[in-house]
């Protein structure tokens, strides 16, 4: 994993030891972004809602609003909108596509507010751990499943 910061942007790109459809799905249906992410619905406005919970049991919502969504069949790339309360809005771009030995993400937060691009960066870094983690655990439990059983 490749993390660069710079004064206007977070950028992370990453190999996953999986199949593109199995990584697209994981960073585009919100059930799948709640198994590895953070708690994430869909609203009636076309929001999606993004609660945050610290380890002092402190939570907080943010949303994003989903800008473009391009899907090809070994490639997709989506931008939003995040809206952090108390701070200037900011866009995240995600791009995923099918390379040799599995899938690469690249992550690029764009502008993010100065006092929160640090955190950010760790914090991308650290969700993509997560990620990969969970990507990990569905293809133990796929293995362990018998064949044609849920």
């Amino acid at each position: 994993m490749s993390v660069d910061r710079d004064s206007s942007a977070v950028s992370i790109h990453r190999h996953f030891d999986c199949a593109f459809p199995e990584l697209w799905l994981s960073v585009t249906a919100p059930e799948s972004i709640s198994a590895w992410f953070t708690p994430c619905v869909r609203g009636s406005d076309g929001r999606y809602r993004l609660r945050f919970t610290e380890d002092s049991g402190e939570s907080y919502v943010k949303h994003a609003t989903v800008l473009r969504y391009r899907r090809r069949e070994d490639a997709g790339e989506y931008r939003f909108l995040l809206e952090d309360p108390g701070h200037h809005d900011s866009v995240v771009e995600v791009s995923v596509s099918g390379a040799p030995g599995g899938a690469v993400l690249t992550l690029r937060h764009l502008d993010p507010p100065a006092e929160l691009a640090d955190g950010y960066a760790q914090g991308w870094a650290d969700y993509l751990d997560s990620l990969e983690r969970h990507l990990a655990a569905s293809r133990q439990d796929a293995i362990r499943r018998p064949e044609g059983g849920r």
